[in-house]
């Protein structure tokens, strides 16, 4: 074969990834219903994901069984880069901490590729209950032993193991826990009086604090809300070590090659660095992270289930999904 001919089958090699060949479509996978935080993050990085891989991006609601379903169809996917599973604290942190029986496992059938943002929970109560502060609510739950409601987002869900953790690092609190169908009817619950608190994400209390419906104590993360920086942390409250957030994560399945995972670890990261991609997740409570690597990424789910069965254990719970 002549030099020249040589030469050009041999340049697409030499190319960056995106002019080797037209790039397809990335599709991401969202566990949960729309109108969600994960949700609306997904739709908020669609656009600036999409220029940083110059593909198009699209997201599809995969909701039921706590984002087991998602994440079962995820982890069987191609394993070429074009379906992505936005994992969150439930599918790959809580789930695996209290679950036996899931269809997945959640570090062995995916691939980190980038962690995208961290939303805090925050400590609400009903406004009429006599109470300013963390100390304060934990001396009203030890002198009205039973008497309280504790509203979580379900059985097994992340808001009822942070009102788990709650109890165990307040000495054993004795409160009553009240399931609902999610953080919106558990929100309501507080605010109409059924429910004396709940650990909620920021970004679903965000409105009812703003306006007074419910009363912020504290937020559970050890670092302060952005959104919310007047509030302390439970940490610091007098509940050492107390850190629990929701986050996002993009994961894929686990034999994607690694080159395909830099090279989506490389644009998730740009795209969160775009200020308006920033601006509009901060609005909805979301902190993003722009210099996740697949590595940090894979530690924080190590970390993450970890804390959620030593919550699990020292509670001595016993749950099974529904």
């Amino acid at each position: 074969m002549p030099l020249a001919r040589r030469a050009l089958f041999a340049l697409p090699a030499l190319l960056p990834a995106p002019l080797r060949a037209q790039p397809r479509g990335v599709t991401l996978i969202v566990p949960f219903a729309p109108g969600g935080t994960t949700d609306i993050a997904a739709r908020l990085i669609q656009e600036a994901l999409g220029r940083a891989l110059g593909a198009p991006v699209v997201v599809e609601n995969r909701p039921g069984a706590g984002g087991a379903v998602a994440a079962e169809q995820a982890k069987r996917a191609p394993a070429d880069g074009g379906v992505i599973l936005l994992a969150t604290a439930s599918t790959h942190g809580v789930n695996p901490a209290v679950f036996p029986d899931l269809p997945y496992d959640a570090e062995r059938d995916f691939a980190p590729v980038a962690l995208l943002g961290v939303t805090p929970q925050a400590l609400a109560v009903n406004p009429r209950l006599p109470v300013t502060d963390v100390a304060g609510f934990i001396a009203l739950l030890r002198a009205e032993p039973g008497r309280h409601n504790f509203a979580s987002a379900g059985v097994g869900s992340i808001t009822h193991l942070a009102g788990e953790w709650f109890r165990q690092a307040g000495g054993g609190l004795d409160f009553v826990h009240v399931p609902y169908r999610g953080g919106g009817p558990a929100l309501q619950a507080v605010v109409a009086g059924e429910a004396s608190f709940t650990i909620e994400t920021t970004a679903t209390l965000a409105g009812a604090i703003r306006d007074g419906r419910v009363r912020a104590l504290a937020v559970a993360t050890r670092e302060p809300s952005r959104a919310f920086p007047d509030l302390p942390t439970l940490h610091e409250s007098g509940l050492a070590g107390f850190n629990a957030g929701s986050w996002t994560m993009a994961v894929a399945p686990a034999a994607t090659p690694a080159p395909v995972v830099m090279r989506l670890n490389a644009a998730f990261n740009a795209a969160l660095a775009e200020r308006e991609v920033a601006r509009r997740l901060a609005e909805i409570g979301t902190e993003p992270v722009t210099t996740s690597t697949p590595e940090s990424a894979a530690a924080h789910i190590r970390a993450e289930i970890a804390r959620w069965r030593e919550v699990v254990r020292a509670g001595n719970l016993r749950l099974e999904r529904g």
